[in-house]
C-alpha cells in the first residue's frame, strides 16, 4: 500500500468517518458502506444485466458465425464485431463493476489498516508519539519497520486498550487515550475485526476465534454460490452457451478465484474479508432482482429502443465508436463504402488502397469529379457532372 491506495482511501475514509460518527460501530459502519456503494454502482450494474441478458439472447448467431467461420479467426473476430455493433452489444460491459469494485476494495484496506487516520481523525503528531510509546513496550519491541508502517495503528490501538499499558500513553493527551480505547471494532461485540484470522489461534477455539477464521471462508463460499447460481439461470435461458467450452473454462475461473483469496484474507485483518463478505452478499440480492426484470425479452425491447433513438439522432452506438477507433489506430478509413488501409511510410502521402482496379479507377474519378465542381462552384464557372475531367 503507498499513494494509490491513500489516494483512494481518503475520500472512502471520510464516508467511513461519516458514517461512524452516526452509528459508533466499526461494523455496521463498514454494513452501511457496502451499502452505499452498491447504490451507487447500481448504475453500472444495471448495464451489465442488460448486456449479459443481451449477450445470451445473440449467442446462436454467435454460435453460428462459428461454424462458418471456424477455419478464419481473423474474419470470425471481424463478422462478431459487427454482429454486436449491429446489435449495439458491448462485450467488454460486464466487466466494468468489477474494475470499479477492485480500487474501492484496495482503498477500503487503507482505512482498515489506518483507522486512527480514517476513522478517528487523529492527529499525525499523536500517532507519532503513540508509535514511540509503543515500541518502548517490550512486548512490541520487536516489531519491524514493516509492521510498523502497515499495522501500527492497529497495534497502538491494541495496546490501548490492554489496562496494563493504557496509562503510558496518557502522556499524550487524555483525548487521545479516551478516543482510542472507546473505539468500537467489534463485531457482536467480541469479535475484533482489527485481528487477523488465523487456524491457529493463540488462546485456542473460543468462539471469537471460530467467527473470526469463517469470516474470510464465508467471503470465499459467498462468491462461489453466487457464481454457481448465475451459471444456472444463464443455463436455463441458454442450454447450448451455458455448455460450451469456452464457458465451461470461463466458470472453471470463476470459481478458483475466490479459492485463490482465501489463504490472502487469512494475512489481512479480518474487516477486509468481512467487508468483501457483506459486499458479495448484497451483490447476490441485487443480482436476483436485476434477472427478474431483466430477462431477454425485456431486454431485446429496450436495445430496440435504444437503436430507433439513435436512429433519430444520427449516432453511433458504442461498438461502432469502438470500430472506428481501431480503425483509425490501425490506419484504416472508410471511403464510399469500401475499405482502405494506409499503409506506414515515411512519406505521409503514399497509401496502399486495397481495392481492385476497377474500383480504384470509380473511387478516383469521384474525387477528380467533387473537386471540378467545388472549383467550378469557387469560379463561378458551369459544371458538368457527365464531365468528369478524364482523357479519352
Amino acid at each position: 500500500m503507498g499513494f494509490l491506495s491513500r489516494l483512494i482511501g481518503t475520500p472512502l475514509g471520510w464516508i467511513m468517518y461519516l458514517i461512524y460518527k452516526v452509528l459508533p460501530n466499526y461494523a455496521l459502519a463498514i454494513i452501511i458502506f457496502a451499502l452505499i456503494s452498491k447504490i451507487l454502482l447500481f448504475p453500472f450494474s444495471v448495464k451489465m444485466q442488460k448486456n449479459q441478458a443481451a449477450i445470451t439472447a445473440l449467442q446462436p448467431k454467435l454460435d453460428k458465425l462459428k461454424k462458418q467461420y471456424a477455419n478464419n479467426p481473423e474474419k470470425l473476430n471481424e463478422k462478431t464485431m459487427e454482429l454486436y455493433a449491429e446489435e449495439d452489444v458491448n462485450p467488454m460491459a460486464s466487466c466494468s463493476p468489477m474494475l470499479i469494485q477492485l480500487p474501492i476494495l484496495y482503498g477500503i484496506m487503507d482505512v482498515v489498516y489506518y483507522p486512527l487516520t480514517h476513522i478517528l481523525r487523529i492527529d499525525k503528531d499523536m500517532i507519532a508519539k503513540a508509535t514511540e510509546i509503543l515500541t518502548s513496550i517490550e512486548e512490541y519491541s520487536a516489531l519491524s519497520s514493516q509492521d510498523l508502517k502497515y499495522r501500527g495503528e492497529l497495534f497502538i490501538i491494541e495496546a490501548v486498550k490492554n489496562p496494563e499499558y493504557r496509562d503510558l500513553f496518557s502522556g499524550i493527551s487524555a483525548e487521545f487515550t479516551t478516543q482510542v480505547s472507546e473505539y468500537n471494532s467489534f463485531l457482536f461485540g467480541f469479535v475484533e475485526l482489527a485481528n487477523t484470522p488465523t487456524l491457529s489461534p493463540a488462546g485456542g477455539w473460543t468462539p471469537a476465534a471460530l467467527i473470526l477464521a469463517a469470516i474470510p471462508v464465508m467471503s470465499v463460499l459467498v462468491q462461489i454460490v453466487s457464481t454457481f447460481l448465475s451459471n444456472r439461470r444463464m443455463k436455463k435461458m441458454n442450454p447450448d452457451s451455458a455448455s460450451s467450452a469456452a464457458m465451461n473454462s470461463t466458470n472453471v475461473m470463476m470459481y478458483a478465484l475466490p479459492l485463490l483469496f482465501l489463504p490472502v484474507y487469512f494475512n489481512m485483518p479480518a474487516a477486509v474479508s468481512f467487508y468483501w463478505t457483506i459486499s458479495g452478499i448484497l451483490g447476490f440480492i441485487q443480482s436476483v432482482i436485476l434477472h427478474k426484470v431483466y430477462t431477454a425479452d425485456y431486454v431485446a425491447k429496450l436495445l430496440e429502443k435504444d437503436k430507433l433513438k439513435r436512429k433519430k439522432k444520427n449516432k453511433p452506438n458504442m461498438m461502432q465508436r469502438y470500430q472506428e477507433m481501431m480503425a483509425q489506430q490501425n490506419g484504416v478509413v472508410q471511403a464510399e463504402g469500401r475499405t482502405i488501409s494506409k499503409s506506414a511510410s515515411s512519406d505521409d502521402n503514399a497509401s496502399e488502397v486495397r481495392l481492385s482496379k476497377s474500383k480504384q479507377k470509380e473511387y478516383e474519378r469521384k474525387i477528380i469529379a467533387e473537386a471540378r465542381r467545388r472549383q467550378a462552384e469557387k469560379y463561378g464557372e458551369e459544371y458538368d457532372e457527365n464531365d468528369d475531367g478524364s482523357i479519352d
